[in-house]
């Protein structure tokens, strides 16, 4: 066995933990940049840092230290003084920045409301004040729908404003109603008020005389499949009494397809016999809030001959 006999370390020396070394360390010393913030010791050597107005990062090797920001820019303030193993940290006042985000996120949506509400005005008064001689009311009412102006609450509302505009321009020229924008304001005001009872109802059509009346009813078909939005098909098919089990049937070959719808209107008619009638299928879209599309599908009938407004 042999015995290991340890010396102290001698002055400018040192050693930081146990060891075998033949001898201490030598002591490091500080930079013309930097200050002696601690003297070298037996067990720890000199401790260095940057002067007064300098730093060296502690995440990069220090070979000479840096000048720190002599001051913040303007609309700035200093978050962090100058350190020795930091720069300067400058940064906007306390609460600037998350008050002005508040100010510029409430101007842009108080833009974009009121953006909202003049769109929603200018598609009113050309849906209420157009003098078409040839439009159909249906992009009146498709318009209407995609822009959400009425609410779900106000679906009975929506139909009245759709069955007005479906009325013939004379008559709203006459009566001056629609001669600017205000005259829309006044015709709405009357929408509101008057009760659901007032409303316009759509008249009954029938067969042209000398038609097949089931041959007419079955071409009808195609119209509504092109019409009656796809989205609505199984609502549509519910509302005429149709179990699941018979629209499933229609759709497993053609689900995607018109051929689909028409497939749903055959089933419904052929449970119906008799007792089918156009005017089933037009006034249950009235009941699913789709009645803009029955006015359509109505106009569509009459003017391609199949059918007249009873008592015509």
């Amino acid at each position: 066995n042999c015995s290991t006999k340890c010396l102290p370390c001698n002055d400018h020396e040192f050693t930081e933990y146990p060891n075998d070394f033949l001898k201490c360390l030598r002591c490091r010393v500080c930079r013309e940049d930097q200050v002696e913030i601690s003297p070298c010791q037996a067990t720890r050597d000199t401790q260095c840092a940057c002067r007064s107005g300098t730093f060296c990062s502690p995440d990069h090797p220090c070979e000479m230290c840096q000048k720190c920001r002599p001051r913040c820019p303007k609309g700035e303030v200093e978050l962090a003084p100058c350190m020795p193993h930091s720069d300067r940290r400058c940064g906007p006042p306390t609460g600037t920045f998350s008050d002005s985000s508040n100010n510029v996120l409430l101007a842009v949506g108080v833009v974009l409301l009121v953006l909202l509400l003049l769109l929603g005005l200018f598609i009113l008064w050309r849906c209420c004040c157009r003098r078409s001689s040839g439009e159909h009311q249906e992009s009146c009412g498709e318009q209407l729908r995609e822009l959400g102006v009425f609410s779900l609450e106000k679906r009975r509302l929506r139909e009245d404003l759709i069955a007005l505009c479906s009325s013939k321009a004379k008559r709203l020229e006459s009566a001056s109603v629609c001669a600017g924008l205000p005259g829309c304001f006044r015709l709405l005001s009357f929408q509101v008020m008057v009760p659901r009872t007032s409303a316009i109802h759509r008249r009954n059509l029938v067969p042209v005389p000398g038609s097949d009346p089931v041959k007419v009813l079955r071409r009808s078909f195609d119209l509504f499949a092109e019409v009656v939005p796809l989205k609505d098909w199984r609502r549509y098919g519910r509302a005429l009494d149709l179990l699941d089990n018979d629209i499933d049937l229609a759709e497993q070959n053609n689900k995607y397809s018109r051929e689909c719808f028409v497939q749903i209107l055959t089933t419904w008619h052929n449970k119906q016999g008799l007792n089918a009638s156009v005017n089933t299928l037009l006034d249950t879209l009235h009941q699913i809030s789709l009645g803009g599309i029955a006015d359509s599908i109505s106009t569509s009938l009459v003017q391609q001959g199949l059918f007249q407004h009873e008592g015509s």
